[in-house]
């Protein structure tokens, strides 16, 4: 962050006006000052889980709620979040950030019937508490909210270099809560299960709860297989088209439950990246690929990584202090990514690759087809080699129109002179019509199954069991 008084070269979009003021100012207006000072330092009560909340929005809402119940009417609690305003923050300065919180609740108020109430409960929440409201007018005071955040400032020179992004989300009451406590928490795991949908009720995500076990039961699930070492790799042979000679194998993650039975552990890989287990794992495939390489001089080994491990500065160096410290491993590794990491953010990709391959290693895009990805964004990954998503490959003798995109996609990668390789070959048809078009390799049940021995080792057990 740079000082009022060593500004950088190029100075960032000038901010509001008023709020120029408030940032900049060493005496801004009194009047800011003490709202500030009350908003900011509002008193608060712990409140189990480490939330804390207004005592006085609190007891409003338990009244709120008996009030109800008592005239057998309905309300609602709905709590809203300025999701970017750690961005307002860091842009603009925490004085500005406070302005736009009053600001805001202000606008609310205004829309309000007399009876409901807004408050600020987190730095960056508010909580709106709708009396004598069914579920369809909190819906509609929900979308006049959200407006109102999306067109914050917008007629205004002086605020439009603001812009803000909210979520809403909300608990009807007595149908879904009869007490404060179980209100607000609901009501925050509606505004924390949103999506896509700026607005979210209770009743939308409590569908949500098997879901919801079972992904923190799978998350267990692959964390003790983690710890307890019971994670092993598979590997599946890649094929030279030209000579049926097997050019590479890629390794596969499988997990050896407690029985002793080895299964895929590719179903679980999403869980991993939601529950945040993705790097650990993610490391610890690349240790066991590169001990075996280590072990193994004359073998190439290939593996998958996740989109998010591409974004990790962590892993690139791990990855490089292990080649360093395995000379002759990195030219028989090979990293694939998806597609999807590309459209992700192609920057991070393109310097995800550059680095692996700065080391030695070759880099494979997977999945190629399924996103699409463009002349510009193929130029700038500047990968080794392209895998055709498997969903084009498994049909092609029966679809025509898989055949064709199939060639346009070969053709598109050869012009760059990158490597091809098919996935999902299982039949000799299949096989025979992607040789006649020029696919370098292939890759599926036809040529081999993944196997959980070392099919390069005719004693293929593990080491060290």
């Amino acid at each position: 962050m740079f000082s009022q008084e060593s500004q950088p070269t190029t100075p960032s979009p000038a901010p509001p006006s008023r709020r120029r003021e408030a940032v900049v100012s060493n005496n801004p207006p009194a009047i800011d000052r003490e709202m500030l000072a009350q908003s900011a330092q509002a008193a608060l009560v712990p409140y189990p889980g480490g939330n804390f909340y207004p005592p006085e929005f609190l007891a409003l809402l338990e009244t709120s709620i008996q009030n109800v119940i008592n005239e057998h009417t309905s309300g609602a609690l709905m709590l809203v979040s300025i999701t970017n305003l750690a961005m307002i923050i860091n842009a603009y300065g925490h004085d500005t950030s406070e302005i736009v919180i009053h600001d805001l609740i202000k606008m609310i108020e205004v829309m309000l019937r007399s009876g409901d109430t807004v408050c600020r409960l987190q730095r960056d929440q508010l909580g709106v508490i709708l009396t004598n409201s069914y579920p369809e007018d909190a819906a509609v005071i929900a979308s006049r909210i959200h407006n109102t955040i999306q067109n914050f400032g917008r007629d205004n020179a002086d605020t439009a270099a603001l812009y803000l992004i909210g979520a809403i989300g909300s608990v009807s009451f007595p149908l879904e809560t009869t007490g404060a406590h179980d209100a607000l928490d609901k009501a925050y795991v509606a505004v924390n299960s949103m999506q896509s949908a700026p607005y979210r009720t209770f009743e939308m995500t409590c569908v949500e709860a098997d879901q919801c076990r079972q992904q923190m039961g799978l998350a267990n699930y692959l964390f003790k297989a983690f710890k307890e070492k019971r994670l092993r790799l598979a590997y599946q042979p890649i094929i030279e088209s030209k000579t049926g000679k097997t050019l590479h194998y890629e390794a596969l993650l499988r997990l050896v439950n407690q029985a002793g039975k080895i299964s895929s552990a590719g179903a679980l890989i999403p869980i991993a990246e939601k529950m945040g287990l993705i790097d650990v794992i993610d490391t610890m495939v690349m240790e066991m690929v590169i001990e075996e390489l280590q072990h193994n001089k004359d073998v190439i080994l290939a593996f998958n990584v996740s989109n998010l491990t591409t974004e990790n500065p962590v892993w690139l160096d791990r990855m490089g202090q292990l080649i360093k410290d395995n000379p002759g491993v990195a030219t028989r590794l090979i990293v694939e990514i998806t597609e999807t990491a590309a459209h992700r953010d192609l920057r991070r990709a393109a310097f995800f690759v550059a680095s692996l391959q700065s080391m030695g290693c070759q880099v494979a895009l997977d999945d190629f087809g399924s996103g699409y990805t463009s002349f510009r964004q193929l130029k700038a990954l500047s990968v080794d080699m392209v895998k055709i998503d498997g969903v084009f490959i498994k049909d092609i003798a029966q679809n025509a129109d898989n055949r064709f995109f199939v060639k346009i996609l070969l053709d598109f990668a050869q012009g760059f002179g990158l490597q091809t390789v098919a996935e999902f070959v299982e039949t000799g048809e299949v096989a025979k019509i992607l040789m006649e078009m020029g696919v370098d390799c292939m890759q599926g049940y036809y040529f081999g199954k993944p196997a959980n021995h070392r099919p390069w080792i005719n004693e293929g057990e593990y080491r060290g069991e």
